[in-house]
């Protein structure tokens, strides 16, 4: 007997380094959202981690106006969704990244550390390695039975 087969309607992005190219990113996430019946909260919690590691990648990592600085991969999990984002700029690793000093009045704080900070919060599963030019991270946003979906 064959096991039931699973119809995973999976996303592939190449982003040049442009910030014109957040309004294709976020479409698509929310395709990818729509496609698989998943509510607005996953599909803000993947804005939001896609857009900081984009963003990062153009204003920190040196990829402003690189062609092709930048993929996505989007896939479908029994319990979540994978998100594997790489990107050819300077090396960083988000999941080792230091944590923000919350505790510090605001004006204190040092400028960026945030973003990665939420990423980490809603995240899951890091991996990160670097190969052949390119920042390779892989994360997961769970998602537990019950949460409400469309």
């Amino acid at each position: 007997m064959n096991a039931p087969r699973r119809l995973w309607h999976n996303t592939h992005l190449v982003l040049d380094g442009n910030l014109k190219e957040l309004e294709r990113l976020t479409g698509e996430a929310a395709r990818f959202c729509r496609q698989h019946g998943l509510g607005g909260e996953v599909e803000f919690d993947l804005t939001l981690a896609l857009e900081e590691l984009f963003t990062n990648t153009l204003r920190h990592g040196g990829c402003a106006g690189v062609p092709r600085a930048a993929e996505v991969h989007l896939t479908m999990l029994p319990d979540g969704v994978q998100l594997e984002y790489a990107d050819r700029g300077t090396p960083f690793a988000p999941p080792s990244a230091p944590a923000p000093d919350l505790a510090a009045p605001p004006e204190e704080r040092p400028i960026g550390g945030l973003g990665v900070h939420l990423i980490r919060q809603i995240m899951r599963d890091f991996e990160y390695h670097r190969s052949g030019g390119w920042n390779r991270t892989r994360m997961r946003r769970p998602i537990p039975a019950g949460e409400p979906k469309v």
